[in-house]
């Protein structure tokens, strides 16, 4: 006995009419019909006898009635605590927020349609510390992350460009780091900020101690910065394709691929025992 004939012959049962009852749930008499006789025929015994005025319960159906009520309810709460359980709450930087998470949500819910969450934009520190305190069941970050309970899966890398205003001279070539001398920098995040660690890192590496006169905590700011040719900035991939794709900014893999920001999420390890959790997870890793 599925949810659906149970439900249809207590609404025949409640209507005392086939046509009125197929009338309420929006369905055909003849479908209403077809699921009765099925009913009918798994349980053995006829369930309805027809009056001048419709339908009414015969001693078994009558016997079924309390029984089927009490089914269908524990069906719907189970039901209802299965897509309760999807809900998820999501912490990730303002990168992969903006850039990246709507188009993997959006996607998810087109596939999932009890899908919910809750999402925060977060810092590296607070995504991890949302983790442990259990605020948050995933995060998406952009740097590893080392914790006794705490899972990491790396994602593809996002390569991080030189990105430049269409009429700067390196927006063709880059002349070389030996040419970078004093050009204008506009970084993003303060110098304690992973991304930034990781860029200041990539240019001492290669001679380059960047004249920094912007310090901005969005990639949109300082996207709009550099159109302005107000200076250069290094930014990953991902944050500038729409632009360079549009002709507003130029974007140069100065690093040859070598230099790249890590995507990965980050749960804790009790989570893999989580049969709702887990398929979200292996969706992310499937479609990013």
């Amino acid at each position: 006995m599925d949810l659906d004939s149970l439900e249809i012959f207590l609404a025949i049962a409640r209507h005392g009419s086939l046509n009125r009852a197929a009338h309420a749930l929006f369905l055909a008499q003849s479908t209403v019909t077809h699921r009765l006789k099925q009913l009918e025929r798994q349980v053995g015994t006829p369930l309805f006898t027809r009056t001048s005025t419709g339908v009414s319960l015969t001693a078994e159906g009558r016997r079924l009635l309390p029984v089927a009520a009490t089914v269908v309810e524990q069906l719907r709460a189970f039901s209802t605590h299965r897509e309760e359980r999807q809900s998820l709450t999501i912490v990730a930087g303002k990168a992969f927020a903006s850039y990246e998470l709507p188009r993997l949500l959006g996607q998810y819910r087109k596939e999932h349609p009890h899908f919910t969450c809750y999402v925060r934009s977060t810092l590296y520190e607070e995504s991890i510390s949302s983790l442990l305190t259990g605020t948050a069941d995933i995060a998406f970050l952009g740097h590893e992350v080392y914790h006794p309970h705490i899972h990491q899966e790396f994602l593809p890398s996002d390569r991080v460009m030189l990105v430049t205003s269409p009429e700067h001279p390196w927006a063709d070539t880059f002349p070389g780091f030996g040419r970078w001398g004093s050009e204008p920098v506009i970084a993003f995040g303060s110098q304690s900020a992973p991304f930034r660690q990781r860029v200041d890192r990539f240019l001492a590496q290669h001679g380059v101690f960047p004249n920094v006169i912007m310090e901005l905590d969005s990639f949109s700011a300082v996207i709009k910065m550099v159109q302005q040719q107000l200076g250069v900035t290094m930014l990953p991939e991902r944050t500038v394709q729409d632009e360079v794709r549009a002709g507003r900014l130029a974007a140069l893999d100065i690093s040859h691929g070598e230099f790249t920001r890590p995507t990965l999420i980050a749960y804790l390890h009790a989570k893999k025992e989580d049969e709702a959790f887990m398929p979200f997870v292996q969706w992310i890793k499937q479609v990013y």
